[in-house]
């Protein structure tokens, strides 16, 4: 039978099945006709299984008739009910004027999302009601979906998918019930059709994952066109009068494989002497009008000055590509900010959606001609003479992979995220003096759910440097969160370190499977009075140290530690560290195991260090702080250096220490 066919069985067999899982509660006034020459404009409105790159949005698109009927899809990854709106997204949406509002949440509502998450009976109950209502105030239809299901199967084997959004779902429908709205229950046409199919065959729709694991929560190009289908039958059956606006079949994709933009053929030399901004530029300008395309750039070396990617743009470095910037200050010059002496990054990215960097080419800063003024400065306790570029920037941007791509000689901070989201970082190389002046590898600042695995970094600052320089109105409890650092090797450089500013707060960071060599600081958290906030839920696991100086550095002082000090008033600015965790660690150090130093008023709090073992000059030092829990731990030390030493610390289990 062909796979067609077996699609059409399968569904069939769903209809009879599931008829009573639709609800057609509307009234006259939720039906729309269509008007003669008018195409009706259906909006999307979700999280990430809804958008065109992970979700149902683009097999839906496929499926409708371009005369009559348009599709816009306002889904954006990692929103929950309550984030869309806080973020003003939804009030962006309806701004369209659709006709139809299809509104699916749940995902990132549920527990454990962070301040996305809401409560099914009480805050998701009241944003998916206002959905609704201020949808109809603008004379729109309404759909309410439920959320399609996670492929979350029982480890019995039974087949059987045990689904934690069904708390979600049921709100829902209760929603559509007392409001008379559309509804399109999702979750259970899709739960059966995946238990249908079974484990093995859902893997031929589920995209697999930069770890080489399938996602089981997304959609893959063949899934996205099969629960499609599922929504638009059941759309059609609410509401009959939109059956002309839908074939029967997909359309053909629009484009098979991403359109490519040879920046060659856009006029770039590629010899390393032409400057090739004009030509770049406008490569990626033509790619972000497709939608989706690839501006690429094979073997050769490409001089350029500031460029500036598009959405849904994959920027790809072939093998023995090097994107090379000038070295004439001039050139990064932004006469549009208000700071005086600010520039642009080499690579910049503003309010962007679904952007990639990848390939094994090589993005150059040419940060050589930047460091000398500034080491020489810093050497007669001057500030910076002028204002140095990052190599690449990327501002408010949702969905950023970069991926496989080496990075050189910035002549600042290499990578930066800035109030960015879903972001992965893996097998990036990046490289830099071991004397190079700020060249941090990775920072991520004020920025969610970061990836970083299986990174080289080997810099002359901080090889990682999460940061929350502002309090954050949408993210007001941390600005920064959920990042994790996992299967890369430290070089040269300032270890990973949380902080200096974190104002506005870091939360639930993991680090861990990763090795530090030859390296200034191995774990780092660092915030002063002034410039701190909350840094809370932080583990370090599974780390191998060899000669750091030190292995461990926690402190609420910055740059440098005084010997004593007495307390001061606590502000929005004094840093608060807790609930911290290290485990499974084995350093050995030059200069000593590491600090753990609160302040008078702000004591460190909640500390574990569990099968740890470092061998330095010196020890452990803990002052002003509370509830440090040892367990199975060894610090060895010079002849006639203590292992621990103490001040105002409130420790346990000092007395297993040392112990074989």
């Amino acid at each position: 039978m062909s796979f067609r066919k077996t699609i059409g069985f399968i569904l069939s067999v769903c209809i009879l099945h599931l008829a009573g899982c639709v609800q057609n509660v509307s009234k006259p006034a939720e039906t729309k006709k269509l008007e003669p020459g008018r195409k009706i404009k259906i909006v999307l409105v979700g999280d990430s299984t809804v958008t065109d790159k992970a979700g149902w949005g683009a097999g839906f698109k496929r499926f409708i008739i371009a005369d009559k009927a348009e599709c816009i899809n306002t889904a954006a990854g990692g929103r929950s009910s309550k984030s869309f709106i806080n973020e003003n997204r939804w009030a962006q949406a309806l701004e369209l004027k659709g006709d139809y509002y299809l509104i699916q949440f749940g995902h990132n509502d549920e527990p454990g999302k962070g301040d996305r998450s809401t409560e099914p009976n009480t805050t998701y109950r009241e944003f998916m009601t206002r959905y609704v209502d201020e949808a109809r105030a603008i004379g729109a239809k309404p759909v309410l979906v439920t959320s399609l299901v996670r492929r979350q199967w029982d480890k019995s084997g039974s087949g059987k998918i045990n689904s934690s959004l069904v708390p979600y779902v049921e709100v829902v429908k209760q929603i559509a019930k007392e409001k008379n709205v559309l509804l399109i229950d999702l979750h259970a046409r899709s739960k059966e059709l995946c238990e249908q199919w079974g484990k093995e065959k859902c893997l031929e729709f589920s995209p697999v994952k930069d770890n080489n694991q399938p996602d089981n929560t997304h959609l893959n190009a063949k899934g996205s066109v099969i629960f499609a289908r599922l929504v638009i039958e059941e759309l059609v059956r609410v509401v009959p009068e939109l059956k002309p606006c839908f074939r029967s079949e997909p359309a053909p994709a629009a484009i098979a494989e991403a359109k490519i933009f040879d920046v060659r053929q856009f006029g770039a030399k590629g010899d390393g002497n032409t400057l090739d901004t004009a030509a770049i530029q406008k490569a990626l300008d033509e790619c972000g009008k497709t939608g989706n395309g690839i501006v690429r750039l094979t073997a050769g070396t490409y001089l350029s000055k500031p460029i500036f990617l598009k959405s849904n743009t994959s920027l790809q470095l072939d093998e023995g590509a090097i994107l090379k910037a000038t070295d004439d200050p001039n050139d990064f010059a932004n006469p549009q900010s208000k700071r005086p002496g600010d520039v642009f990054a080499f690579v910049n990215g503003i309010d962007l959606t679904n952007i990639t960097i990848e390939g094994k080419g090589t993005i150059d800063g040419s940060g050589a001609k930047w460091w000398p003024p500034v080491k020489e400065a810093k050497k007669n306790n001057q500030p910076d003479p002028r204002r140095r570029p990052r190599l690449i920037l990327l501002n408010g941007c949702v969905t950023v992979r970069i991926k496989d791509v080496t990075l050189i000689n910035s002549p600042s901070f290499h990578l930066v995220t800035r109030d960015c989201e879903d972001v992965n970082i893996v097998r990036v190389t990046i490289r830099a003096p071991e004397d190079s002046p700020n060249t941090d590898a990775i920072d991520p600042i004020d920025s969610r759910y970061v990836r970083i695995s299986d990174c080289v970094l080997d810099v002359g600052d901080d090889d990682v440097a999460i940061k929350s320089g502002h309090i954050d109105s949408a993210h007001p409890n941390a600005a920064s969160e959920f990042t994790t650092v996992s299967n890369c090797t430290i070089l040269h450089g300032h270890g990973i370190s949380i902080g200096s500013e974190t104002v506005g707060g870091v939360r639930n960071v993991s680090v861990k499977n990763c090795t530090f060599e030859n390296t200034d600081n191995g774990l780092r958290i660092k915030s002063p009075r002034g410039r701190g906030g909350m840094v809370e839920n932080i583990t370090y696991s599974d780390i191998t140290m060899k000669n750091v100086k030190p292995a461990i550095t926690i402190t609420c002082y910055y740059p440098k530690i005084p010997q004593t000090d007495t307390n001061q008033p606590m502000t929005n600015q004094t840093p608060i560290f807790k609930n911290i965790k290290i485990s499974n660690v084995k350093a050995t150090s030059q200069k000593s195991a590491g600090i753990i130093i609160g302040l008078p008023e702000s004591l460190v709090e909640n500390v574990v260090l569990e099968n740890v073992q470092i061998s330095a000059p010196k020890g452990l030092t803990i002052r002003n702080a509370k509830g440090i829990k040892l367990n199975n731990v060894k610090i060895e030390t010079e002849q006639g250096n203590e292992p621990f030493i103490l001040e105002n610390a409130q420790v346990e289990g000092l007395e297993q220490t040392n112990k074989q």
